[in-house]
């Protein structure tokens, strides 16, 4: 089988968690079985979309390493890739239904439907259907509504009690009844497509071999079924994905303030788009390797259907600031600054210290450096105006030991000749020997009265880079004798 996917985002919003797996799981089964990954445009819901929302789902795509190999700027054999070029073809294929007596025309005003609702609501009938009246109008009648420019739409003729089943990779075979269904309406009385119509249209036109959608769009699969089969079409294969939940094991909703829902989010905020593209392929995947941190080539090599979960995924931000941490530790220096650098230009005056100073400082941090834009927060001991020690700090000096180290480590850096980080590093030495004090407790009290802090970066390089003047200012105010 020729395998081609899609991702078929609507420009209602910008591209979210569960937006961009849908994007991604595609795109690595597509890779996998080099395949086509097909990116088709939703919008059809013109009240809603926003004005850059198809452009924003695209760079952001782009920007995860996820590359469409036909779009609406990548042009394939198969287009339009925007629903809203292609609402002929629906009205075609509608009113091929029409005329095989498997769709119908409604005339029903909104009063009528809503009074319908009102009818059923008061009979306990929970799942509204339509009934049906429009399906036994004569000829005539119809023929003369649609003289005379009577507002329509066109429902489809739901098979009555008949079961359909899909062999779904993820969820095994699944059956669905067609009883619950109702006459569902395909063509709007704007003569736009409804969603479940023109999605069974566009796939089945653009030669869709495999669909992997979030388990929302279960409950739509037997409404697409009914149509394929009128059609005599082979639906494609279904993978119907479990939930992303959040830490409280709830639904990840876009309302949800507890994380950034989406992703342009955490490119501004300094992650890399090879962590995303990882941590987002193993939410609700795994390899059964036991490992966390893959390339995108080994991903595309690894994966299969056969490992996607059945179990809800977990969305762990801890998780991912790990995992981009791991990535940001594997830049080079040159690549590094270029993530950092416009961030610390936002907030901090770049011409104050010289580029040399600027890089040997960012760079000291990069070990422990988990987003670009945490970086602001991690230097401000190098702008500092106040280093009163806090209580811990305080505390921890109380040690008995720690006055020997202070009080020897003070005496040969303030005479130190040659503010040189081989110089300070064998005046740590030095003092390690004579107080025969080493590790956290030779280190620690040393931090805290040259910086204020009990825990940061390498240790000399952070004195060679605060200068003398300021480590001698911060020992006089953080160590008394």
């Amino acid at each position: 089988m020729k395998v081609r996917v899609r991702y078929a985002p609507s420009p209602t919003g910008y591209l979210h968690i569960g937006g961009a797996r849908t994007a991604l799981f595609n795109y690595l089964f597509a890779k996998n079985n080099k395949g086509q990954f097909i990116v088709r445009i939703e919008d059809t819901d013109l009240e809603r979309n926003i004005t850059d929302g198809i452009s924003s789902q695209l760079d952001n795509l782009r920007w995860m390493g996820i590359i469409p190999d036909e779009t609406i700027d990548t042009l394939g054999e198969y287009g339009p890739y925007k629903q809203t070029e292609r609402l002929d073809i629906y009205l075609k294929y509608a009113h091929e239904l029409v005329k095989n007596k498997h769709a119908y025309y409604c005339f029903c005003t909104s009063e009528t439907l809503d009074k319908m609702r009102e009818d059923q609501t008061a009979d306990n009938i929970l799942a509204f259907q339509y009934d049906k009246r429009c399906l036994k109008l004569d000829d005539k009648t119809i023929v003369d509504n649609l003289q005379k420019k009577v507002s329509y739409t066109i429902r489809i003729i739901i098979p009555d009690d008949k079961i359909y089943m899909i062999a779904d990779l993820v969820r095994g075979n699944v059956e669905f009844k067609t009883q619950d269904l109702g006459d569902f309406i395909i063509i709007k009385s704007n003569g736009v497509a409804t969603y479940n119509f023109a999605v069974v249209i566009d796939d089945h036109l653009m030669e869709i071999s495999h669909v992997f959608r979030g388990e929302e769009h279960l409950s739509n699969t037997p409404r697409q079924l009914v149509i394929y089969e009128y059609f005599k079409w082979t639906p494609p294969v279904f993978a119907h994905m479990t939930l992303i939940i959040n830490s409280d094991r709830k639904k990840l909703s876009k309302r949800d303030g507890s994380l950034m829902q989406f992703i342009h989010q955490y490119r501004q905020e300094g992650y890399l788009p090879a962590a995303i593209f990882n941590f987002i392929a193993l939410l609700g995947w795994s390899s059964h390797e036991e490992k966390e941190i893959y390339s995108k080539e080994q991903l595309i090599k690894l994966f299969t259907p056969k490992y996607l979960s059945q179990a809800p995924s977990m969305f762990d931000p801890q998780k991912l600031l790990w995992m981009n941490n791991q990535y940001i530790k594997q830049l080079t220096n040159e690549q590094y600054l270029a993530l950092v650098i416009p961030f610390i230009k936002t907030k901090y005056n770049w011409s104050s210290n010289s580029s040399e100073w600027w890089a040997q400082m960012l760079i000291i941090y990069q070990p422990q450096l988990e987003y670009g834009a945490q970086i602001n927060e991690l230097v401000t001991l190098f702008f500092k105006n106040n280093y009163q020690l806090e209580v811990d700090a305080k505390t921890f000096m109380k040690e008995n030991y720690c006055k020997n180290v202070c009080t020897t480590f003070i005496n040969k850096i303030v005479a130190c000749q040659g503010w040189t980080n081989e110089n300070i590093k064998t005046i740590i030495n030095e003092v390690k020997v004579e107080t025969k004090v080493n590790g956290k407790l030779l280190f620690m009290p040393i931090r805290i009265i040259t910086t204020g802090q009990m825990h940061g970066p390498d240790l000399v390089s952070t004195i060679k880079l605060l200068g003398y003047d300021t480590i001698t200012k911060n020992l006089k105010l953080n160590f008394k004798k």
